[in-house]
């Protein structure tokens, strides 16, 4: 991708939206060009200015497009890296449900990302950490287990219709960070940089033994978690 496109990327990442002559004048080039870089992004030109429908489909298409998705997901805000990480999920078949609360033991947990393919619910806590500290990295490992439990015991609950009809279901905690880092899995967690997000999703079900999986079986409302 020319220098042009991630110039004119990089500015409407960031605020969303910017005029013609703006864009033009960063880039170097004219306005028109502008309009036939950008053709086939998620963006709409009204006025003389262009406009972002959504940050998190402007990254994804731009990664899909071979830049590098760290460099750009800097450049968007924290919600747009949860919806980021929850559109690479949904464009590798999951449902996705975004910061979702709910409440176990008397305590109310909230996940980033809950991405939803039978029989696999994934608890996703997105991280955009620049300084990957390991003993951080590994406590975030650690809340998110707690989180998964939450999350499995309320499948029959707050979350029944997402699992309306299966008999059984397996929920992993999983953190994603924006960069990678030493710490690839900690007590059975994975800790997943966003730009490997995809490959890890296409070959995690080959290790589920090496995974902390919780094993809920659903039987009609009835909910029994066998996860220890």
């Amino acid at each position: 991708m020319e220098e042009r496109v991630r110039i004119a990327l990089a500015r409407l990442l960031r605020d969303g939206s910017a005029s013609l002559e703006e864009l033009a004048s960063e880039a170097r080039t004219t306005p028109e060009h502008v309009v036939r870089l950008l053709e086939g992004f998620p963006v709409r030109v009204e006025g003389g200015r262009v406009l972002v429908e959504s940050k998190a489909d402007l990254l994804l298409e731009a990664w899909r497009r071979g830049v590098d998705p760290v460099e750009m997901a800097l450049k968007s805000g924290w919600r747009d890296f949860e919806r980021v990480c929850g559109g690479v999920f949904e464009r590798c078949g999951y449902r996705v449900l975004l910061n979702v609360r709910v409440r176990s033991q008397g305590r109310l947990f909230e996940l980033d990302v809950v991405a939803v393919r039978k029989p696999w619910v994934l608890a996703v806590d997105c991280k955009r950490w620049s300084r990957l500290r390991s003993s951080s990295l590994k406590s975030a490992a650690v809340m998110q287990k707690e989180r998964g439990r939450a999350l499995a015991s309320a499948l029959s609950q707050s979350l029944r219709a997402e699992v309306r009809g299966w008999t059984e279901a397996k929920v992993v905690p999983l953190v994603v960070n924006l960069h990678e880092g030493q710490l690839k899995i900690y007590e059975g967690v994975p800790v997943v940089p966003l730009s490997k997000l995809v490959s890890f999703l296409n070959e995690f079900e080959l290790y589920e033994d090496e995974l902390f999986v919780i094993p809920v079986k659903l039987v009609g409302m009835e909910l029994h978690d066998y996860s220890g």
